[in-house]
């Protein structure tokens, strides 16, 4: 048969029985539609979780000083610990597999500008800090190694601390006080937006100034030296997540002559490590099962159509074969009309997919909402699958149109 004998077949087929088409059908366009949806939706939730994760430093790490552990000294002797910038030069002397190694220093201070005012989040750091976290700034400059130097009271605003202490037309070259203590208003940070990982504040909730300035106008009160609250680097690759952190622990061990498994006494923390925790892959594992299920089950509706069409054609069949026909035609035909039938509503349900895909990511959802990503390579895998069900679908119905006898179909007739 030509394949135009064969599509007018198929559509025959489907208006003959038109409710039992209509349901057949169904199947294979939702369940071509979910292959599409479930598995874009799933790329979709790894997506916004690594945004959520990362907002505040990609592939960063993050090291607080603590106490000694019971296990490693008696409990009279617990003594506190913290960092110094010495520690921090000498973690950038001997460390190699850090791409780079930041230090914060942190104060919870009352802000005021204007007759607003509020307590922010003052967060003392070095030009590398903001080179880690990559925090993007919306108008004026970050802060620099002069300001460092020459301990500068220059302040960066947070999204969130601007549009309160500054009003909507806050600006760079503004003025506030930080505890009493004039700073000139440098940069702006653009808004970040809600963080699935945070340190204490949001960075919309944070103001940034110089760590030297910090140090100085408000000195630890248990240290003589300039006390360091974090210590922040980022990883060369995810790969390296335990090496690094191995090798940044046993550095700042052997300067605070604590044990580098203690880690009580040095906490590392990073969102790489809770982001690789999250069952992801698991989970658009299971997404892509479910939409495969669904389409099978499309599928076998289209092979008790097809069964049923076979059974209801034995005579014409039987005829073919007694006319000379050979049985390796009737299996293609009934491959090809289900095929047909399968592709039809394959190639809807692709629509379908496609269709609901970018509505929902033309929709206004909330930030992290988890939104379909459509790739050509999700489009080929449903379709794939589609193909690989409209095969299977077709094997049973072709082997039965096969096994008609010629010779007994004749003497019903």
């Amino acid at each position: 048969m030509s394949a135009r004998e064969v599509l007018r077949e198929a559509l025959r087929l489907l208006v003959a029985h038109k409710l039992r088409s209509t349901l057949t059908l169904f199947g294979i366009v939702w369940g071509t539609a979910a292959v599409i949806f479930l598995v874009g939706w799933g790329r979709g939730v790894r997506d916004k979780l690594e945004l959520g994760f990362f907002k505040a430093g990609r592939n960063m790490g993050e090291v607080w000083a603590g106490r000694v552990s019971e296990e490693f000294t008696p409990a009279t002797d617990r003594r506190f610990l913290w960092f110094t910038s010495d520690d921090v030069a000498v973690l950038r002397r001997r460390a190699r597999l850090p791409a780079l190694i930041g230090a914060e220093a942190w104060e919870l201070l009352p802000a005021a500008a204007g007759g607003r005012g509020l307590t922010v989040d003052v967060r003392g750091i070095e030009p590398e800090v903001h080179e880690i976290r990559g925090i993007p700034i919306a108008a004026g400059r970050g802060i620099n190694r002069s300001d460092v130097s020459q301990r500068r009271r220059v302040v960066l605003l947070g999204d969130l601390v601007r549009r309160r202490l500054l009003g909507p037309q806050g600006r760079v070259g503004a003025w506030v006080r930080i505890a009493g203590i004039p700073f000139q208003v440098v940069g702006l940070f653009a808004p970040v937006g809600t963080q699935l990982a945070s340190d204490r504040y949001y960075v919309d909730e944070q103001v940034w100034v110089p760590i030297s300035t910090v140090q100085a106008l408000w000195p630890s009160p248990w240290s003589e030296e300039p006390v360091v609250t974090k210590i922040v680097y980022r990883m060369r690759e995810r790969a390296l997540l335990e090496e690094t952190e191995r090798e940044v622990r046993a550095i700042l061990a052997s300067r605070l002559h604590v044990a580098p498994d203690d880690d009580e006494a040095i906490s590392i923390w990073s969102s790489v490590k809770m982001f690789n925790r999250l069952p992801i892959e698991q989970m658009r594992g299971l997404f892509f099962v479910l939409a495969v299920a669904t389409l099978g089950i499309g599928g076998i509706g289209v092979m008790n159509m097809m069964l049923d069409s076979v059974h209801e054609r034995r005579r014409e069949i039987g005829l073919r074969l007694a006319v000379g026909a050979r049985r390796r035609d009737v299996v293609a035909q009934f491959f090809a009309e289900t095929f047909c039938v399968t592709a039809s509503g394959g190639l809807a349900g692709a629509a379908l997919g496609i269709l609901v895909c970018v509505l929902l990511r033309s929709a206004r959802l909330p930030e992290l909402a988890p939104v379909p990503v459509l790739g050509a390579d999700t489009v080929v895998a449903a379709l794939v699958v589609m193909v690989g069900v409209g095969v299977l679908a077709g094997v049973i119905p072709a082997w039965r149109a096969a096994r008609v006898d010629p010779a007994g179909t004749l003497r019903m007739e």
